[in-house]
């Protein structure tokens, strides 16, 4: 009888942990760097790493969330906003040909904030945790080489 009210307690404590952290999970699936650059001068410096990488990288479209609120005359957000998607056709030809639900998680990613104090931070996916989660080809490109290609492409600015 003992044992089962010890296993009912011990599930009752690991849900209540598990419901207090599952809201500050999330943000284990981003990384964040401070960049070492103004604004302008850290697009520039992503702009130069991604075309002058040689790992395949290319970018599919860089957006000014800004500009594309301002069209839509949603108003203007308290900071500057620039998202890059980039997309590399070998890194994505082997995941996609492995695990095709994993297109979801494609293009990979870079955001560049810019503080009204002047700070400037990237984000990103946390590519090499999510790899965690799978295993084989997934794993090897989301754990590995896709970690490795986006801090190449960030060096300089962080």
């Amino acid at each position: 009888m003992s044992f089962i009210f010890g296993f009912i307690a011990a599930i009752v404590i690991i849900a209540v942990i598990g419901a207090i952290f599952m809201n500050r999970m999330g943000k284990f699936f981003f990384l964040r760097n401070k960049s070492r650059l103004n604004f302008e001068d850290t697009l520039k410096t992503i702009r130069e790493r991604i075309e002058d990488n040689t790992r395949g990288w290319f970018t599919e479209s860089e957006k000014d969330f800004n500009l594309a609120y301002q069209k839509k005359q949603k108003g203007e957000l308290p900071f500057r906003l620039t998202v890059f998607k980039i997309g590399n056709s070998d890194l994505s030809y082997r995941v996609n040909s492995a695990f095709p639900a994993v297109s979801t998680f494609m293009p990979a990613a870079i955001a560049v904030v810019g503080r009204k104090d002047g700070s400037v931070d990237i984000y990103r996916k946390n590519t090499g945790m999510m790899g965690f989660f799978f295993s084989g080809v997934v794993k090897e490109v989301m754990g590995k080489e896709v970690s490795i290609g986006l801090n190449e492409i960030l060096t300089g600015a962080i």
